[in-house]
């Protein structure tokens, strides 16, 4: 007949009492010492060690039981709390890609060499690559020539010098499609580090629209423009032309006629140089930034302007040396702001009595650009305006048909070009327009 099984060990665990076992064996060999015939020393040692084994015997189990249960339950609150801390990570991980994917921006993080790591949906479509098209190469390919070429380098120099030029700051640039089409973008770039590890994410925002935009309202802002040169431009024709006619008169009447036809000659010329000042001002500049040379920009300004100034008595004061070096613009746009900021002057000191009306203007290289002072001796910008000055439709000329629009077209036209434009003023003591241009030389 087949024996019957051992009890498990949980069965064990279950039975009732289960230290009557030990505690009847430890009495029994008690008894059994103290009728040991020996000594009273043998009786005593023996009944002590008999005594401590019975306390052993009856504490060890269920210390063990203790100690693994406190052990078994650590164990599973350890497993739960890894487990919670995985779903937290996991979740939050699947949170940080669902932003990832579905931002409107373009995010893309390259490594210290300029490799393509990360690509996000919205990179995608803005710049047609699919992300196994680009993952790996270099970012250049995201950029048209020159910078295409000279970006590896500027990376370099960064890592060497620490000088940034975009990092931390942004700016302006042209990007490229993969279909070589070419659009301007809205460039920010932060550096962070992983392990030791340097890594750049860029965030690309598409401002065609935007641009678009800019465009047209300045070609209205110049337009505008316009119609404060006419009547300079009237009186600086006017001059030249009655030269002539008076030339052509003497010669009619049999005077000398190389000499005179010598000055219908130059002040035909001088009209001419008006009229193309006046229709490069006017037209639409689609040009690409340039070398730009601000003295040319200054005289071509004033010869437009420079009549109506001095009409509304106001004197003009010009210190900007021949030698500076050439900044990256557009000439046009240059003029524009340079006319928007003399316009304003004028207006300025017209409206209430001023001690002598004067601007004067100043430039001289600062760091890596030129910078350009236009200083008047007006009332100076209210202080409730402060800095507002800068935003679109804010103006002190709206009684007499200001749009506001002059400042932020060229603070945006400047900005553009990588530069600034700011005002220092105190209300009575006038206004100074600083505009900052960097040089031409200077990395893109």
């Amino acid at each position: 007949m087949p024996s019957a099984p051992a009890p498990t060990e949980s069965h064990q665990r279950t039975q009732p009492y289960p230290w009557v076992w030990p505690l009847g064996t430890a009495s029994l060999g008690l008894a059994l010492c103290w009728l040991w015939p020996a000594d009273s020393w043998v009786r005593t040692f023996g009944s002590g060690a008999i005594g401590a084994a019975a306390a052993l015997v009856l504490v060890l189990p269920r210390a063990h039981s203790r100690a693994a249960r406190a052990m078994s339950d650590a164990t599973a609150t350890l497993a739960a709390e890894r487990a919670t801390a995985l779903a937290t990570a996991s979740a939050h991980g699947a949170r940080l890609q669902a932003i990832f994917d579905t931002a409107t921006e373009s995010i893309v993080t390259i490594d210290e060499t300029g490799h393509i790591e990360t690509w996000n949906g919205a990179a995608e479509r803005m710049f047609g690559h699919p992300a196994a098209a680009v993952l790996g190469r270099n970012v250049s390919i995201l950029m048209p020539e020159p910078y295409r070429g000279e970006h590896d380098g500027y990376l370099e120099r960064y890592r060497r010098t620490g000088v940034r030029h975009i990092i931390g700051i942004g700016r302006e640039v042209t990007g490229q499609r993969a279909d070589g089409s070419t659009f301007p973008i809205d460039l920010s770039v932060g550096e962070g580090w992983i392990d030791g590890r340097r890594f750049f994410t860029a965030v690309i925002r598409d401002i065609t629209e935007r641009k678009e935009m800019q465009t047209k309202l300045a070609q209205t802002e110049r337009l505008a423009a316009v119609g404060e040169l006419a009547a300079g431009v009237a009186h600086e024709v006017n001059n030249p032309v009655n030269t002539m006619i008076n030339c052509a008169q003497l010669i009619a009447d049999g005077d000398e006629a190389a000499s005179n036809c010598q000055v219908i000659i130059e002040e035909g010329q001088r009209i001419a140089e008006i009229v193309k000042d006046l229709l490069q001002f006017a037209r639409d500049d689609s040009d690409r930034p340039q070398p730009t040379g601000l003295p040319e920009v200054l005289q071509r300004t004033l010869r437009l302007f420079g009549e109506n100034l001095k009409r509304h008595g106001v004197a003009i004061r010009a210190d900007v040396p021949e030698e500076l070096p050439q900044v990256r613009a557009r000439p046009q746009q240059v003029q524009q702001v340079l006319l928007n900021l003399l316009i304003n002057a004028k207006d300025a000191m017209l409206q209430g009595p001023c001690e002598r009306r004067e601007v004067r203007i100043t430039a001289a290289v600062d760091g890596a650009g030129v910078r350009m002072l236009v200083a008047d001796t007006g009332p100076g910008i209210p202080a409730h305006l402060g800095s507002r000055i800068f935003e679109p439709f804010v103006t002190t000329k709206r009684a007499r048909g200001g749009t506001g629009l002059g400042l932020s077209i060229s603070k945006s036209i400047v900005e553009g070009y990588g530069g600034t434009l700011d005002v220092q003023s105190q209300p009575g003591h006038g206004a100074t327009f600083r505009v900052w241009l960097p040089l031409a030389e200077r990395d893109a």
